[in-house]
């Protein structure tokens, strides 16, 4: 019964990674790295950086399950990232964490050791190519590591302070805030108990993203009580509605949340 358990837990932990995909961290970032980062999370990956080593490494111990690209440049004893890394491969806790690095030089002996000796999975990249080049490399080595899992739309959790909307309709002004945001909806918690029915179309829905406002249209396509705020119903946008400069503006604001809540969360780690 024990093994069965277990076998079950695994096969639960496997299908939540493959539905959400895996976190990607990068580690003490160079200046390049930010367009880089930037144009992986407009391909719709989880993207976020830090500059605390030893919080991310009490991070991955607990979340395994993610990639993280380290900056070998940083500092001035590279040997630091090689003990940090064989650290956390060589810790059972850390089990499937896995990891890529980059650079400004291309030292063979170096590339040697991280690919053959300790076996990162995620590459020797070398950024000095450019951003361009350095993006279609991350992101052919992100596809490569199923990074994106089934899911194709990054999606975060909005504090209730962060976001509002309004929206005129027949029956008056809607209003409300979002729970959880991506590039092609939302959840959404109507005020005051108007939550409009499965179907009805929202026209010029105005979202307030931390002050950046951004005009949709919508339609609910369903909804479902959610205890301690009410009904919450689910939207979808109607893609003619989203342009290039309303899709940057959402994507924007969704990383910086995620990346606010990721600093929070490693400041706890």
């Amino acid at each position: 019964m024990a093994n069965e358990s277990t076998t079950d837990d695994e096969k639960a932990s496997t299908d939540r990674k493959q539905a959400f995909g895996k976190k990607v961290f990068f580690l003490n970032p160079p200046a390049v790295i930010g367009e880089v980062a930037a144009a992986l999370a407009d391909a719709e990956f989880e993207v976020y950086s830090t500059r605390d080593h030893a919080k991310l490494a009490r991070f991955l111990r607990k979340e395994p399950e993610c990639l993280t690209f380290v900056n070998l440049d940083e500092g001035d004893d590279e040997t630091v990232w090689r003990r940090w890394i064989k650290s956390i491969r060589d810790d059972e806790a850390a089990k499937g964490a896995a990891f890529g690095v980059i650079t400004m030089l291309d030292d063979e002996a170096k590339r040697s050791y991280y690919l053959m000796d300790l076996g990162i999975e995620c590459g020797f990249i070398v950024v000095k190519i450019g951003a361009a080049r350095t993006t279609e490399i991350l992101l052919r080595m992100l596809e490569a590591n199923e990074a994106r899992g089934r899911r194709r739309y990054v999606r975060a959790m909005c504090p209730p302070d962060a976001t509002e909307f309004n929206c005129s309709t027949e029956a008056g002004l809607l209003r409300g805030w979002i729970k959880d945001l991506s590039s092609v909806g939302m959840s959404a918690v109507f005020s005051k108990g108007t939550t409009p029915k499965t179907g009805t179309r929202l026209k010029d829905l105005q979202l307030t993203l931390k002050g950046v406002r951004v005009i949709v249209n919508g339609v609910v396509i369903g909804s479902h009580d959610s205890a301690g705020t009410g009904m919450t119903a689910v939207l979808m946008f109607e893609p003619a509605s989203v342009n290039d400069e309303k899709r940057a503006k959402l994507r924007s604001f969704i990383r910086r949340t995620l990346q606010s809540t990721m600093d929070k969360e490693l400041a706890l780690s």
